[in-house]
C-alpha cells in the first residue's frame, strides 16, 4: 500500500503496487518535486482567508516553493498552511494589495505587508505549529559587513564596492545626471533629519507638481499642489493640530464625523443625518430645504425713538422694531432689505417674511397710513377686512405684516393692528 512523504505529499509506491500504471504516479511525483524545488505559484487571494494545502499524491498550491500572492482580498488575508504537521519553507512575494498573515497552528504567525517579500519557515508541529520569518534576521548580515557601522565607514564603503571616499560623498552640491547644479546645502544631521534651507523646495512629479518648502517672503511653510489634479490626503483619521500637537483644529474620521474645533472643543461636526452645531451660530441667512424643527427662537428687536417721518424697515437687520417714544404724526412705512438692498432681491417667488412694529401712543394717537415696498406703494390686506383709520391713545399699537412674494416685484401683504394697554 502506498504511503506519502510528510512534508511534500510525494507518493511512495509500495513493492508490487500499480502494475502497468506506476508511470502516472511517477510523473505526478516529478511535478510535485518540481514545485517543491523551483516552483512558482500564483496564488489568487479573495476575502480575508485562504487555505494553502499540500495534498498527498497530487500537485497542489501548498507545494510551490515561491508564492506570488495576488488577487483582490477585502482586508488582511489569513493564509492557513495545511496540513499542520508538514514542515515547509516558502519564499513569499506579496502583491495582493493587503497584508497576508501566514498561520499553521496556535503558535506564532508571520505577516507579510503588501509590496514586501519574506522567507518563512513552517515548523509542522501539529496543532501548536508556528510560522517563523527567517528573513527578519538578515539584518545581522548587514551588521557583520559593517554596512551600518559608522565607526568603520571605510570598511563599509569597501564592502559596498564604493571607491569614493566618505569626504567625496559628503558634498553639499546636488547633481543630476552628472551635471552639477547650483549649490544647495541639503544635509542629513546626526538624527537622520534631512534639512532644507529656507525657500529650497522638495519637488515631486515630472512637472514639480507637489512642492514642499518654507517661504521667507510669506513667512509660512507651504505645501503647494502645482499640478492639474487634486491634492489627496489619505488617512482613516485626519488630524490638523496646533504646532505643539496638543490640540486639534480639524478632525476627520473615515465613516465618521468631520469636526471643526475651537480651543480643542468641537463646534461643528457632520453626522449621518446632517450637521451638529455646538454653541451659537451667527449667519447672514439660512435656507432650509425640508422640515424645520426649532426648540427655541430669539428674534432681534431694535429700539427706535423717532416719532415722525417715513419708517424704513430693513428686514435684513431685525424682525421687530420697538418705538419707545409717543408718536406725534401719522407715518409711512417702507419695507426693504436695507439701505443698499431691495426686498425684491432677497426674496424668491413663493417665499414670505414677517415683521412687527410696536408703536407707543400718547394722549393723541397716530397710525401708519401709507405702505411701500422698495419705495413703491402697496395696499395691504387687513385682518377683519378694513385698514385702520386711527391709532389707540395711551396704548401700544402693534402692527404685524406678512409679506408674500407672488412674482417679480409683486407682493401680497397681510396686515393687522392690535391694541395693547
Amino acid at each position: 500500500m502506498a504511503t506519502y512523504t510528510t512534508n511534500g505529499g510525494i507518493k511512495k509506491i509500495a513493492t508490487g503496487d500499480e502494475s502497468g500504471t506506476w508511470g502516472t504516479s511517477t510523473n505526478t511525483n516529478f511535478d510535485i518535486i518540481d514545485r517543491l524545488a523551483v516552483g512558482v505559484g500564483d496564488i489568487t487571494l479573495s476575502g480575508t482567508s485562504h487555505t494553502l494545502t499540500t495534498s498527498d499524491g497530487s500537485a497542489s498550491d501548498g507545494q510551490f516553493h515561491v508564492l506570488n500572492l495576488g488577487g483582490s482580498p477585502s482586508g488582511t488575508n489569513t493564509i492557513t498552511i495545511a496540513p499542520n504537521d508538514a514542515k515547509r519553507m516558502y519564499v513569499v512575494r506579496n502583491a495582493s494589495g493587503q497584508t497576508a498573515t501566514f498561520s499553521q497552528g496556535s503558535g506564532a504567525n508571520v505577516s507579510v505587508l503588501n509590496g514586501k517579500t519574506a522567507m518563512i519557515f513552517c515548523d509542522g508541529a501539529g496543532s501548536g505549529a508556528a510560522v517563523i520569518d527567517i528573513s527578519s534576521n538578515f539584518g545581522a548580515l548587514i551588521a557583520s559587513n559593517n554596512l551600518s557601522d559608522l565607526a568603520s565607514a571605510a570598511t563599509a564603503l569597501t564592502n559596498l564596492g564604493v571607491t569614493a571616499t566618505a569626504a567625496e560623498l559628503n558634498r553639499n552640491d546636488i547633481t543630476t545626471l552628472g551635471t552639477v547644479e547650483a549649490s544647495k546645502v541639503v544635509t542629513a544631521d546626526a538624527n537622520g533629519d534631512v534639512l532644507f534651507p529656507d525657500n529650497e523646495k522638495a519637488l515631486f512629479g515630472a512637472s514639480s507638481d507637489l512642492q514642499i518648502f518654507h517661504s521667507t517672503a510669506d513667512a509660512a511653510s507651504i505645501i503647494r499642489d502645482a499640478g492639474t489634479g487634486p491634492l489627496a490626503i489619505q488617512a482613516t483619521q485626519l488630524l490638523i493640530q496646533n504646532a505643539a500637537g496638543s490640540a486639534n483644529l480639524i478632525k476627520a474620521t473615515e465613516s465618521g464625523a468631520a469636526e471643526l474645533l475651537h480651543s480643542n472643543a468641537t463646534k461643528i461636526a457632520t453626522s449621518a443625518t446632517g450637521v451638529d452645531i455646538t454653541g451659537v451660530a451667527l449667519t447672514d441667512g439660512v435656507t432650509v430645504d425640508g422640515p424645520l424643527d426649532i426648540e427655541e427662537v430669539k428674534e432681534k428687536v431694535t429700539a427706535q425713538t423717532s416719532t415722525t417721518g417715513t419708517i424704513n424697515f430693513d428686514l435684513t437687520t431685525q424682525a421687530i422694531e420697538n418705538y419707545t417714544a409717543n408718536q406725534t404724526a401719522n407715518r409711512t412705512i417702507n419695507f426693504r432689505g436695507d439701505s443698499g438692498t431691495t426686498l425684491n432681491s432677497i426674496m424668491a417667488v413663493g417665499q414670505s417674511m414677517t415683521c412687527t412694529l410696536v408703536m407707543k401712543q400718547g394722549g393723541s394717537a397716530y397710525y401708519l397710513n401709507a405702505y411701500q415696498i422698495d419705495g413703491s406703494t402697496i395696499t395691504p390686506e387687513w385682518q377683519g377686512g378694513s385698514a385702520p383709520t386711527a391709532g389707540n391713545a395711551s396704548s401700544l399699537d402693534v402692527y404685524t405684516f406678512t409679506i408674500i412674494k407672488t412674482a417679480d416685484a409683486t407682493f401680497t401683504v397681510l396686515a393687522s393692528q392690535t391694541q395693547f394697554a
